[in-house]
């Protein structure tokens, strides 16, 4: 594992020279997401090292990319909203080896020890007319995509519930998870010279994170039936 002191330097905010550009409004809040950014990171490094030393540590490098450095903004406030850091690397894992790598080892790890591995809904790709054109290879791969997401949010079912969901009168979707997840979704489309709309991938990303929520209450609801059956 990189050395974290050395990597969480890129959460230090902007730098004077980019403070120059923006308003200083505009500078405190991007110093506040960042600074509650590494916070968070460094307290999931923390709990990372317990069994794999590596996630805090895979996002850190990620946004340390210059082709990523855009999407530092929306990393920082999912970072900050307590996502747990599979699922973020779960996302990032279209885009990059590193977390895809991580993605599918913890996979093939199965249910840690004293937990029951879960069963899965499946998640499929609408075959709608803003996919028809997709080729193959890329429509399986984001379907792939889609299923590991829905795997690894149900690795901590409660606590992705907990943080993807915001409270209130009526439960909604994180809208930084789903904006994250869809331009992580458009640089993969990118990467294989293809152009959507980005409000067609935000819905389609909409769409995939909704089956998971549904997926992830019906599997607290079931658990929660057969606790107090015992």
């Amino acid at each position: 594992m990189a050395d974290g002191n050395n990597d969480f330097e890129i959460f230090q905010g902007p730098k004077p020279s980019e403070k120059r550009e923006m308003s200083d409004e505009q500078f405190r809040d991007q110093m506040a997401q960042a600074q509650a950014a590494m916070q968070q990171l460094q307290k999931e490094e923390g709990k990372a090292k317990a069994y794999d030393h590596a996630l805090a540590t895979i996002i850190v490098h990620f946004l340390s990319d210059p082709k990523n450095t855009d999407l530092f903004i929306l990393v920082s406030r999912v970072v900050a909203l307590n996502v747990p850091s599979e699922l973020i690397i779960a996302i990032l894992a279209l885009v990059d080896d590193r977390a895809h790598k991580e993605v599918t080892g913890l996979l093939k790890a199965g249910a840690p020890s004293g937990q029951i591995e879960v069963r899965h809904a499946e998640l499929v790709v609408r075959p709608t007319d803003d996919f028809k054109a997709l080729p193959i290879e890329v429509k399986n791969a984001i379907q792939q995509w889609t299923e590991d997401l829905n795997r690894v949010a149900h690795k901590n079912p409660a606590r992705v519930l907990d943080t993807i969901l915001t409270r209130g009168y009526e439960k909604k979707l994180s809208a930084m998870l789903i904006q994250l997840s869809a331009f992580i979704l458009r640089n993969f489309l990118a990467k294989n010279n293809l152009t959507y709309e980005f409000e067609i991938l935000r819905s389609f990303m909409e769409e995939v994170f909704v089956g998971i929520v549904k997926s992830l209450e019906l599997w607290v609801k079931e658990n929660k039936a057969k606790e107090l059956a015992q």
